[in-house]
């Protein structure tokens, strides 16, 4: 460990700190190296202190801890640390993919692109586009999901994150923040508990679109068209009865598609998402005439 210290001591852009120095949030960096480095380095932000600079740094660090003085991509004179050296550099770039491009707004410190509030000075951030939103609830991404879990970890962030918990604030930076991100959280919200807008966002994600799927099956389409005609036609008692028996057909389906999902059949997935889409509408239209959740 003496000799890794000395090592990082000698660039520059790294200096050493006390290192009885704690972050706000503890659970910042989970991995025993990522908290040697958290505790013992400060990066310089200057503005030449790049990304790439820092990806070198951190990989230069994973090859010395293995015993190479060299660069990551380390020659073949190290025999068979090579492998190893590279399994470490590829370590610290996963650790710093997991950096936000920009730094907080407030301090300028790296933080990790789920976080929502800045573990340095506690700064509500500004939500990042391309996170998935199964991460704003630190929930596995999977098509099931736990609708109690999820509703209790949306409770508790919108008590941390309702706007009137910051009309105190100096900044109206962090006000205009704490409405977007709120509407953001609301709209995730939305997506992950409904069974069909959480099976079209995941397909979504894999780079499959509903619009791409061609004819429909006929037999789908006639009992729609039956179902939306006893609807019209049928007394409250009858549309009530639809209502159950829709429902259900939805319930069914939801296991299938758990199963399509969790074996990676995503084309079977999508077509049967089509499916879900028009039980899901006639389900909305139900509500709508009963003027009541079934």
């Amino acid at each position: 460990m003496n000799k890794t210290l000395n090592i990082l001591l000698k660039n520059k852009k790294f200096k050493l700190v006390n290192p009885t120095i704690k972050f706000i949030n503890n659970n910042y960096y989970t991995s025993p190296i990522n908290k040697y480095i958290n505790n013992n380095f400060i990066f310089n932000k200057s503005p030449e202190s790049s990304l790439l600079q820092q990806t070198q740094r951190i990989n230069k660090f994973y090859s010395t801890q293995n015993g190479c003085s060299s660069n990551s991509n380390c020659s073949s004179s190290c025999g068979s640390n090579n492998s190893s050296n590279s399994s470490n550099s590829n370590h610290g770039s996963e650790l710093l993919k997991k950096i936000k491009a920009s730094p907080c707004w407030s301090c300028n410190e790296h933080i990790e692109k789920k976080k929502i509030f800045c573990p340095m000075c506690n700064k509500v951030q500004q939500m990042d586009d391309s996170i998935d939103i199964f991460y704003l609830f630190d929930i596995k991404p999977s098509f099931r999901v736990d609708l109690k879990d999820l509703s209790h970890r949306f409770k508790k962030l919108q008590k941390q994150l309702h706007p009137d918990l910051f009309e105190q604030s100096d900044s109206q930076r962090e006000k205009n923040i704490s409405k977007e991100i709120t509407t953001s959280l609301n709209t995730a919200h939305n997506i992950l508990k409904s069974p069909f807008l959480r099976a079209e966002y995941i397909l979504n994600q894999k780079g499959l679109d509903l619009s791409s799927v061609g004819d429909v099956d006929p037999e789908v389409l006639m009992e729609v068209l039956e179902v939306r005609e006893a609807i019209d036609e049928g007394t409250e008692e009858d549309i009530t009865k639809i209502a159950h028996e829709n429902r259900q057909k939805i319930n069914d389906l939801v296991e299938k598609l758990e199963i399509e999902f969790q074996n990676k059949n995503y084309q079977e997935a999508l077509k049967q998402t089509v499916y879900l889409r028009y039980l899901t509408r006639i389900q909305e239209e139900v509500h709508n005439r009963l003027d009541t959740h079934i």
